[in-house]
């Protein structure tokens, strides 16, 4: 039996960049990295009361969490605003548009006019 035309697997199970749970690593504002964090599943730390969230993709690897079919995935109602908080105003771009805003008023005391 001959297969035509593409088959994709785990097409039916949702992508966990699209859950409400997925928080990026806070280093860069990419969706795709296997840093990022499942804030659905993680430990607390009884004596500072800090929690340690699990990594997404191992929380997709263990049927016991979500699994790969995603169980416990619940769709981020406002994606693009989500993109826009990690793109805009992460901390990286805000320090550099702040170093930017600094020298552009530097630079212009100091041109001779």
């Amino acid at each position: 039996m001959k297969i035509h035309g593409k088959i994709i697997r785990n097409f039916e199970f949702p992508t966990c960049k699209n859950c409400v749970y997925y928080r990026l690593n806070g280093f860069n504002n990419d969706f795709t990295s296997s840093l990022n964090k499942c804030e659905k599943f993680g430990i607390k730390n009884v004596v500072t009361g800090k929690i340690t969230y699990d990594y997404a993709d191992s929380c997709r690897s263990d049927e016991e969490l979500c699994g790969k079919s995603g169980k416990y995935h619940v769709k981020e109602p406002r994606m693009i605003l989500k993109r826009l908080k990690h793109t805009i105003f992460r901390p990286v771009t805000i320090f550099y548009g702040i170093l930017g805003l600094y020298l552009m008023i530097f630079y212009g005391m100091y041109v001779v006019k």
